[in-house]
């Protein structure tokens, strides 16, 4: 059985010399994490502008789920239901979106992303809420028509009528949250997990060729403009949204490591 986790720092034991957090550094994260994801999978985004907005440095490793290779032996060895991403620190393991930011954010520095009032909270959890069981399983059908069915197999070609329909049964969602962004700078008051995971649809969206869903929303084309220059919500010099992939990034199986250099 592979490990799949060892890359980067851990390509080294635990208590080797000179690994990262063996010698005291003042960082809160003990070592390094390390991410198991894809870069045309919505929830592995979510994890990366996690990690970015709380000053977390992460190791990226990509799993090519176009392939299939979250089924396979190694990683369910890691995630038994195939879940992504897959996330390590040390002898910690977690896989899921959610259990993931929730972990990062934890560990993270700065302020907490989820609101403290109930009722801000409330409303934060909604939005994700609409964002993943709405506009998550639309925009994966996008993404699989218009670029993961081309990677598995050359010579596929996307289906037209289900991107139209797709397309079509995203747009209520996208006129509500464009509501409500007439009324705000983020989704709930200040940025929260509201805004990360919204980002990451729309991004996705964005860079497959359906960009025209987020411009024809005048405050969601404005926010979308706001997140693209977002600092670190944890106060480092560092901007998310530059973190996310290409087109060609995810054809080519290519992510980036999030590196924090200021603390």
């Amino acid at each position: 059985m592979t490990d799949l986790f060892t890359f980067g720092n851990a390509v080294q034991p635990l208590g080797a010399e000179g690994r990262y957090g063996t010698a005291g550094d003042l960082k809160k994260t003990q070592y390094v994490m390390q991410l198991l994801g894809f870069p045309g999978d919505p929830d592995t985004l979510k994890c990366l502008i996690t990690a970015a907005e709380k000053g977390i440095e992460i190791e990226c490793s990509v799993l090519d789920i176009s392939r299939g290779a979250e089924q396979s032996n190694d990683y369910l060895s890691i995630s038994p239901n195939g879940v992504v991403p897959a996330l390590k620190e040390a002898h910690y393991q977690v896989a899921g979106d959610l259990a993931i930011i929730s972990f990062i954010e934890g560990r993270g520095l700065g302020n907490r992303l989820p609101p403290r009032n109930a009722k801000v909270l409330a409303e934060q959890d909604y939005w994700v809420d609409i964002a993943r069981t709405v506009v998550g399983p639309q925009v994966q059908t996008i993404l699989h028509e218009r670029v993961l069915k081309g990677m598995a197999d050359e010579t596929a070609l996307p289906d037209p009528l289900a991107v139209d329909a797709a397309r079509a049964s995203l747009a209520p969602a996208l006129d509500a949250i464009d509501a409500k962004l007439a009324t705000g700078h983020f989704i709930v008051g200040d940025y929260s997990f509201a805004d990360i995971h919204w980002t990451a649809y729309l991004h996705l969206l964005v860079v497959v060729g359906d960009g025209d869903l987020v411009d024809d929303r005048g405050n969601l084309r404005d926010w979308y403009a706001r997140i693209k220059q977002h600092k670190s919500f944890s106060g480092q010099n560092l901007v998310a949204f530059d973190l996310l992939p290409s087109l060609e990034d995810i054809r080519a199986c290519r992510m980036k490591d999030v590196v924090i250099t200021d603390f």
